[in-house]
């Protein structure tokens, strides 16, 4: 018989195709979890994977218990939102999700004064490239960039995001030379800043490339290499400088969101009624103004 422990970890896998990344997603070590799949599959007599050029691909047990967890899982977010709701008073864990990036470079102050003025909420920051999912109660609210946010969504646009080629100070202009860059590595592949850098200087080579574009900051601030990044976090080191104007095209808007079915509870309330105001403040910061 599978217990609702079981269907996550199957849900994990069968979201991820992986057991590593299943593993990483869930914190259970990935030899743990292969265990935990094993039996499992032995409980109820049935194969829920198969193995295929690196993937785990559901078979049609796996496809039937996916869809159970599936449902199951957005029973227990609505449930969870549900009793989130009937708080009276700005108490509790309020779990945030946003960026390394922006948790560097705008948001520590402001969460530490919010942390005075609310001793008796706990934020859990969550920083991950993923967008994690409000709708299944992975995070109550989300300060992050987006040009589409989820229609089950309810938010405020803070500030257009805009991004810079910049270099340490002192290095010039990158278009009277070879390089070096510093990039961003197959998992930010998708990022418009590192396909803008891979049309216009494709032909100037690549010492770095990092999962993070707060380690690519960090790189560029030691005069590793030029790089285009979001003009806030360029301007939280002292040694970088901007190169040129904002990139046309590659803007990003920034939001803080939360799901339609939290925004009255205390303490998802008063995060909101405090950060968004000191954010909005920090317009210029993020569009260059």
């Amino acid at each position: 018989m599978l217990e609702w422990d079981d269907l996550k970890l199957v849900l994990a896998v069968g979201r991820a195709r992986s057991i590593t990344q299943a593993a990483r997603q869930t914190g259970i070590h990935h030899s743990t979890l292969f265990r935990r799949m094993a039996d499992i599959e032995s409980r109820i007599g049935a194969k829920l994977f198969e193995r295929q050029q690196g993937d785990y691909q559901p078979t049609p047990s796996g496809l039937a218990a996916i869809e159970t967890a599936e449902k199951l899982e957005a029973e227990m977010a609505i449930l969870a939102r549900t009793l989130a709701g009937q708080d009276i008073r700005p108490s509790g864990t309020l779990r945030l999700t946003t960026t390394d990036t922006l948790l560097h470079a705008v948001l520590a102050d402001d969460l530490a004064a919010f942390a005075q003025a609310y001793p008796e909420i706990t934020v859990q920051v969550v920083t991950d490239n993923r967008f994690y999912d409000l709708n299944r109660h992975d995070a109550d609210i989300a300060i992050r960039p987006s040009n589409a946010p989820n229609e089950n969504l309810v938010g405020r646009q803070i500030a257009p995001i805009r991004s810079v080629v910049c270099a340490a100070k002192g290095m010039g202009d990158p278009k009277k030379g070879d390089g070096p860059w510093i990039t961003c590595d197959e998992s930010l592949a998708h990022i418009k800043a590192a396909q803008w850098r891979d049309k216009h200087f494709h032909d100037q080579h690549v010492v770095m490339r990092s999962n993070s574009l707060l380690n690519v900051a960090r790189l560029v601030n030691a005069g590793a290499g030029y790089a285009v990044l979001p003009m806030f976090l360029a301007g939280a080191f002292d040694n970088i400088a901007i190169l040129g104007d904002a990139i046309d095209g590659l803007d990003n808007d920034l939001w803080m969101l939360m799901h339609r079915d939290l925004k009255a509870v205390p303490r998802v309330r008063a995060f909101n009624d405090f950060m968004f105001p000191r954010l909005k403040a920090k317009s210029a910061l993020f569009a260059g103004a």
